[in-house]
């Protein structure tokens, strides 16, 4: 089966590949529009340069990749906007993703495998089309960090809720009582009644700073398109920007819609939406 995948692949258009989800309001009929593509990625620091493992985020990488060089063939693509990054991605790009500079991507960017490479998908169309096409990093590194850090956040307040919340006979709830104790500045006396509401609170400001770091960062990537000229481009972006971020491009005045790919994780997307429904729950 998994060949048979890898076969499918190679020689797919984008027909399927991409799945609309919503769109934006009917906006001004020469407007410029904007593809929103969801993305279900690796972390920047695993290397998958030389290594012949297979990852489940390649089938909605292939996909995205190939649905984008598709609109490039069609010339219904002039802008690639990226998350992750800051700056023009061009020949001068220093960054290296996964492994990948864009010098090692260029030379390799026109063999038939280059769409199984797992690099940031922006990255390889740079590689492959040079001056043919815009490529920006719309992001910022410390907006970054700090979603990455208030997410770290939430999970652990959660272990933390989930723990003093089960049935465990009290000598073994005990050693996460305390620890939670001292990180709240509480006394170890306490109970996990007690501790329960003080966790729940942190959970709340956690999520509410995680969600503003995500809006921050999508103002930056609308102030991206709206720094450029162009009739049609794409955001590839992970999959919890997705719905603020088509408010943003909206009340900017662009056509949107919001795609999905094959073989997208909605993994982070469930985990907010349930922290946001249990902390709404009196």
């Amino acid at each position: 089966m998994i060949w048979l995948l890898s076969v499918l692949l190679s020689t797919a258009s984008a027909k399927g590949m991409l799945t609309k989800i919503s769109s934006c309001k009917t906006a001004a009929k020469d407007a410029p529009y904007v593809m929103v593509v969801k993305q279900w990625h690796l972390p920047p620091q695993t290397v998958t340069k030389g290594f012949k493992e297979r990852y489940p985020h390649e089938k909605n990488q292939s996909a995205i990749y190939i649905s984008l060089v598709d609109k490039m063939k069609a010339k219904k693509l002039d802008l690639v906007v990226s998350e992750g990054c800051e700056g023009e991605i061009n020949d001068e790009f220093a960054p290296v993703f996964n492994g990948w500079s864009i010098y090692d991507l260029k030379k390799i960017a026109q063999t038939k495998s280059f769409q199984k490479t797992l690099a940031p998908i922006p990255m390889k169309l740079e590689a492959r089309f040079g001056d043919k096409l815009d490529t920006f990093c719309g992001d910022n590194e410390k907006l970054i960090q700090e979603g990455n850090l208030r997410l770290s956040n939430l999970r652990g307040w959660a272990g933390y809720y989930g723990r003093l919340m089960e049935k465990d006979e009290p000598e073994k709830k005990q050693p996460f009582v305390e620890s939670a104790a001292a990180l709240l500045k509480e006394s170890k006396d306490s109970t996990p009644e007690q501790l329960l509401p003080k966790i729940k609170e942190k959970l709340k400001s956690e999520l509410e700073a995680f969600n503003k770091s995500l809006a921050d960062r999508n103002d930056l990537f609308v102030k991206t398109l709206q720094g450029h000229t162009f009739k049609n481009a794409a955001i590839v972006i992970g999959g919890l920007h997705a719905n603020n971020l088509k408010d943003k491009i909206e009340a900017a005045g662009f056509g949107c819609d919001i795609w999905e790919p094959m073989g997208y994780a909605r993994e982070d997307e469930q985990l907010i939406s349930e922290f946001q429904k249990a902390l709404s729950a009196p």
